[in-house]
């Protein structure tokens, strides 16, 4: 079971581009947790909210404790806070490619969010859960989250 998050870790860590980690990586990430069925929200709350990892490390454990383990989003909350890892940032970048508007091609769309830990357990961190969930897909060209500070 700490085989596979350790690998996880891992993979995550050679992934990083200059700070930054695309979203395949993230949620190639996730599912290989999801494989790993003995991974519990105990060993999430020890092995990926450790204040030794990355805020990216971290994110990847709130997200795979709602979205696989189905834990809710309150008790993915307390136990950041317990961990002391609940005011780190992330920030999730998204390009979106301009559309055509009667022949012509509108500019490109940049979005940026910087949001802390705790903000996506709560009402205004879904959507950008459902980005990071959806990945680079349809509209959204490139899709990468990297630690604030």
């Amino acid at each position: 079971m700490n085989v596979a998050i350790s690998n996880v870790v891992e993979f995550v860590g050679s992934s990083l581009n200059n700070g930054w980690l695309e979203s395949e990586c993230y949620l190639k990430a996730i599912a290989d947790l999801a494989l790993t069925a003995d991974i519990g929200f105990l060993d999430v709350q020890f092995f990926l909210f450790s204040r030794n990892h990355s805020a990216i490390i971290n994110l990847i454990g709130l997200h795979f404790s709602i979205a696989s383990l189905h834990v809710p989003p309150i008790e993915v909350s307390k136990a950041l806070q317990a961990r002391q890892v609940a005011g780190r940032k992330v920030c999730v970048n998204l390009l979106k490619l301009g559309r055509w508007f009667y022949g012509f091609r509108l500019p490109d769309e940049h979005e940026s969010h910087k949001i802390s830990l705790s903000e996506l357990t709560m009402a205004e961190g879904a959507e950008i859960l459902a980005i990071l969930n959806r990945g680079a897909v349809h509209e959204v060209f490139r899709l990468q989250i990297s630690w604030g500070t």
